[in-house]
């Protein structure tokens, strides 16, 4: 008999864990490694579950052939050619084309063009239209574009589709579209089904349909995708027997409390108990993002709802001296990070390559001619006697005076050029998955968020953002009109 299992994972709780325990049990029952799919909604997800399978099991990658991604399943199953696939160059290319801007980046989580120009407004209605499985009108009327018609879009979806048919191509949408066959496997399970979309969906239930035990894992309260095509209420409507993962590790109770104060105002949601882990933990409200001491020890998470509101972060940070993480990069990797990390190296007599000594005679207060020499020594820089004793800061007058100032500030904290900053600054959405000893919270909200205040995704995007904490939750307080009341 078919077995369909709903697991409800609240934050912290330790879905992953609770899916590998799955697999360990079946393992030991003698399903084979090969007979067991882990499909996720994204990289991230996907990457975690194999590697912590490799570790726990002792097992090598190529035992666990169905540890993928969505996305990456189709492909697999398609047996498409990494050449055969979509690509920004050629969606830039296409753009040319028809001419409009493609400015923003692919995301493949998600399906998405993420950006403002034409082109990626045009390719995401239209990935949206295929993903939520309706007309392209309909879709049109749901994303409202002051500068986007429903003629340029219809104009660029039927451009697309002869462009990829002229070239052999397809894009990750295709995948979805086209992968029908049944997975020859005996265990099923889907991780983050809260964010998988009505195509997706569809795509789940053919893969699955030979599996004896199936397995759907997500929490509905953490659903904040919606605006991507994700389909919250196919989870929430799922049959099945159900479990709720009962146990945080890592949310304190303060906060444990909050965030049940806030699941109570989402409307359609499936009824959890689960519990805090014993620490108290810490919530405080503060006048501004300036109030608070970053020296703190442990990680940090800065979170806003807006994009525009990352600039307030950033100020307060950099005032303290303190390295930070934004949109994946830290803010002391630079030119001139890496110029400074160079001239210590060759005044010391170390080579370098042709790069970057032409790097850091950039910087350089006396602008030189940069030999063509591979590799580069001291004498080479042309500089006066002597200079070999100089610091950074005497020679490499070219670093404008802020940067200069926020870097030797960062190293007088201790801060180090090669080490993963501590402090994360990020919107609500890109945090999600992840976790900080101590989280910041901006409230203040724009207008578009403002205007979904009443609706449950909006409710479910604070939730999510609260629920980032281990120990300590610092909400600074509204500085306008439009904010989220916590």
């Amino acid at each position: 008999m078919r077995q369909v299992e709903i697991i409800y994972g609240p934050p912290g709780t330790g879905k992953t864990t609770a899916l590998l325990n799955i697999v360990e049990t079946a393992l030991g029952r003698g399903v084979k490694p090969e007979r067991i799919a882990y499909l996720a909604f994204t990289r991230k997800a996907a990457n975690e579950a194999i590697e912590r399978a490799m570790a726990k099991f002792n097992l090598d990658e190529d035992r666990f052939p169905y540890f993928r991604t969505l996305h990456s399943m189709a492909f697999k199953q398609l047996g498409i050619r990494r050449d055969e696939v979509m690509t920004d160059s050629h969606f830039k290319n296409l753009g040319k084309l028809l001419g409009v801007q493609f400015k923003g980046i692919y995301d493949e989580d998600l399906g998405l063009h993420l950006g403002d120009g034409l082109g990626d407004k045009c390719a995401r209605v239209d990935s949206l239209a295929r993903i939520n499985i309706r007309p392209i009108a309909e879709q049109y009327a749901f994303t409202p574009m002051n500068d986007l018609t429903l003629h340029a879009v219809k104009q660029f979806s039927n451009a697309l589709q002869h462009y990829k048919k002229e070239r052999g191509l397809f894009d990750f949408t295709d995948m979805l579209e086209n992968c029908q066959s049944a997975l020859d496997v005996d265990i099923c399970i889907f991780d983050e089904a809260q964010d998988l979309s009505s195509l997706q969906f569809s795509m789940a239930i053919k893969l699955s349909k030979l599996a004896s035990e199936v397995y759907i894992a997500g929490d509905d309260d953490q659903a904040i995708f919606s605006w991507a095509g994700a389909d919250v209420k196919k989870f929430l409507n799922l049959n099945g027997s159900k479990r709720v993962l009962p146990m945080s590790y890592r949310i304190p109770a303060t906060v444990h409390r909050l965030a049940n104060d806030i699941a109570s105002r989402i409307k359609h949601r499936v009824p959890k108990h689960w519990s805090p882990r014993e620490e108290k933990g810490n919530v405080e409200y503060v006048v501004d993002e300036h109030q608070i001491n970053y020296k703190g020890a442990g990680t940090w998470m800065l979170l806003c709802r807006s994009k525009y509101l990352l600039n307030r972060f950033k100020k307060a940070v950099r005032l303290q001296g303190y390295a930070y993480t934004i949109n994946g990069k830290s803010s002391l990797e630079s030119d001139a990070t890496k110029a400074i990390e160079d001239w210590e190296k060759i005044r010391k007599g170390k080579e370098l390559s042709q790069h970057s000594t032409s790097n850091l005679s950039h910087f350089i207060y006396k602008k030189i001619k940069v030999k063509r020499t591979t590799p580069s020594k001291f004498e080479d820089l042309g500089l006066p006697e002597g200079s070999e004793n100089k610091d950074w800061m005497e020679v490499l007058r070219g670093i404008p005076s802020d940067e200069r100032e926020y870097i030797r500030s960062c190293l007088r904290n201790g801060e180090k050029f090669s080490d993963k900053p501590r402090i994360t600054i990020s919107t609500i959405h890109q945090s999600k998955g992840g976790e900080a000893d101590n989280v910041v919270l901006i409230t203040d909200m724009g207008r578009l968020s403002w205007e979904a205040l009443g609706t449950d995704e909006e409710q479910r995007v604070w939730y999510v953002a609260i629920t980032r904490t281990r120990k300590n939750l610092f909400i600074v307080r509204p500085r306008g009109l439009r904010h989220f009341a916590i």
